[in-house]
């Protein structure tokens, strides 16, 4: 992807997220078909997941003239994540976007994903999973669970938050339970970094923290703030240790059944809401440092050699449990295509 498709991309994401927010899409009385659509995020425009979701919804009832309905199912009203995925493997729903830290129970290569410190931005993750890694994921994913994607969208950098102190070097997070995803691959990350970790369902997280089951936690500071986290925190270490993906899935039964053209269609929608649900996590984590300051969290950013120890703490183990677990093909395949992509990037002037 060249630096002139990249901007196109976002400033079509930017006006389809603004005429989503003012599209309600026509009345449907009779539709032919029905899309159960779920997410975890709040339903707001905010919200990536959200923005895809509506602008999804916008685009398939407004160009099949109601003969598809996009019921959305926000804020995990289907569910837990894994829940979520497992309703669309059955065909109980149609649809769905979840995150990485969920996809590897259902396809285990997925765990190259969760590889923390691996991409220098967000246009060198999206130039490789838009490209021919991309598609070889999904091509398996696809071939094992019987799930299709649409598209690789995202939640942003995840950074460390605590109540205890300021992180500054691994060495600050001895002794802290620290919440993650239910991956072991990140725990694999917090157990190098000198942390306890603690999986919690993303249900449970709010509740966790006003208990404190746990004393901090991993997250893009976007959602965090979106999810008034803030609430239970008082430190953030801006790391930038993982960039967390959101992929949209859909039954491949149930696509296979509409007719072609309406199958065109949702690839069509797929790729306009994936540039507004990019559009919607890059404004988000714009303004969240600033939003969580003035909520009184105090920010840190590590200097570069404080970085390279976090870096050099937390990306071995978990590269290494990676490799165990999925074999080296997967995981030098992604990283030959972060190479090809910092090299396309750079020579377009990224």
């Amino acid at each position: 992807m060249k630096a002139y498709g990249i901007i196109k991309r976002a400033s079509a994401a930017i006006l389809a997220v603004g005429l989503a927010m003012g599209l309600s899409g026509p009345a449907i009385a009779d539709a032919e078909y029905v899309i159960r659509f779920s997410h975890g995020m709040p339903e707001t425009m905010e919200a990536d997941q959200h923005a895809y979701a509506v602008v999804f919804k916008n685009v398939v009832e407004s160009e099949s003239n109601g003969e598809i309905e996009v019921r959305i199912l926000g804020n995990n009203a289907a569910g837990a994540e894994r829940e979520q995925l497992e309703k669309v493997q059955a065909g109980i729903n149609q649809m769905c976007n979840v995150s990485e830290g969920t996809q590897h129970s259902f396809f285990k290569p997925a765990q190259v994903l969760s590889i923390p410190f691996l991409f220098s931005g967000n246009a060198v993750a999206w130039e490789v999973m838009d490209g021919w890694f991309g598609k070889k994921y999904n091509d398996a994913m696809l071939k094992e669970t019987g799930v299709r994607i649409l598209g690789h969208s995202e939640s942003g950098f995840r950074s460390m938050f605590n109540s205890k102190r300021v992180i500054k070097t691994p060495k600050d997070l001895e002794g802290l339970k620290i919440r993650t995803m239910e991956n072991p691959v990140h725990m694999a990350m917090m157990n190098g970094l000198g942390a306890n970790p603690t999986p919690i369902a993303w249900t449970e997280v709010y509740t966790s923290l006003a208990q404190k089951v746990v004393d901090g936690m991993e997250n893009p500071p976007g959602l965090f703030y979106l999810m008034k986290f803030y609430e239970h925190q008082k430190y953030l270490t801006v790391d930038r240790h993982l960039y967390s993906f959101h992929t949209t899935m859909i039954n491949e039964d149930f696509f296979r059944s509409l007719p072609k053209e309406y199958q065109g269609l949702i690839i069509r929608a797929g790729k306009m809401a994936l540039a507004a649900g990019r559009a919607a996590s890059i404004i988000k984590e714009s303004v969240a440092i600033g939003q969580l300051q003035e909520q009184g969290l105090e920010v840190y950013y590590p200097t570069p050699g404080e970085y390279a120890q976090f870096r050099d703490s937390g990306r071995p183990p978990a590269e290494k449990f990676v490799r165990e677990q999925i074999g080296d093909a997967w995981v030098d395949d992604m990283l030959k295509a972060i190479s090809e992509a910092e090299v396309a990037l750079s020579a377009d002037g990224m």
